[in-house]
């Protein structure tokens, strides 16, 4: 009897693997569509970089090819049998991205080799629960994090675009969330970050910045004063 039991319970948990795996890379396929034909794109990155993915299930992917559609604010990756698909969201826990090369040699100084993105924020107006944004900072005092969107519009009759009537057009957008669960929406400055900070945390902010001469429009200084912040 205890033998019968052994085989079923190993049975269980290889099923259980086998159906974890399946998870963790399963996906609707990549679909095909006129985004070419736009001027602008629907991607944060044009190019193909990889990402460690995580699963609600505890597993881990590493080193996967991917794309973030941040207009449909969908994961395109390449899966195991080397099939472009959206990851199914539901599985998704979070996603550290890795930032193409060329984007860190010819862009901002400061800039993030790696961004993670979660989801879970949908106490920020327009998130819903699975929709995945970029956390800056998450700490016991305050969260930032930044919405990543690619606005599909009509552009003017007398613009440039490729295409006429469509083109694709990049925003971010950066909220500050308290340890109450207050939602602000921020930009990404010095003035304005401490101006969002609660009354008593101000004065804090303003000496962290001045002591380790921070400027708050770069990412990793971003990173720096929040974790500093949410030390205290």
């Amino acid at each position: 009897m205890k033998n019968i039991l052994l085989i079923a319970s190993l049975f269980c948990s290889n099923l259980a693997v086998a159906q974890i795996s399946n998870i963790n890379m399963n996906g609707a396929p990549a679909r095909l569509n006129s985004y070419t034909e736009i001027d602008g794109s629907p991607y944060l990155f044009d190019d193909w970089s990889t990402a460690d993915i995580g699963f609600t299930n505890a597993g881990l992917k590493e080193k996967v090819s991917y794309k973030f559609n941040i207009h449909d604010n969908e994961l395109e990756v390449i899966n195991e049998a080397g099939n472009k698909i959206y990851l199914n969201k539901d599985f998704v826990e979070y996603a550290i991205l890795t930032r193409p090369s060329l984007q860190l040699i010819n862009n901002n100084e400061g800039m993030l080799t790696s961004l993670l993105v979660k989801k879970g924020f949908e106490i920020v107006p327009n998130l819903g629960p699975n929709d995945l944004v970029n956390v800056i900072a998450e700490g016991k005092n305050y969260t930032l994090i930044r919405r990543f969107y690619s606005d599909l519009v009509t552009p003017p009759k007398n613009s440039y675009a490729v295409t006429a009537g469509r083109m694709f057009v990049f925003e971010e957008s950066f909220y500050l969330i308290d340890s109450d669960e207050n939602v602000q929406s921020v930009r990404n400055n010095t003035r304005n970050i401490l101006k969002a900070l609660r009354e008593k945390d101000q004065d804090i902010g303003k000496e962290i910045v001045k002591k380790n001469d921070l400027n708050l429009g770069r990412e990793d200084h971003l990173t720096i004063f929040f974790q500093k912040l949410n030390e205290l």
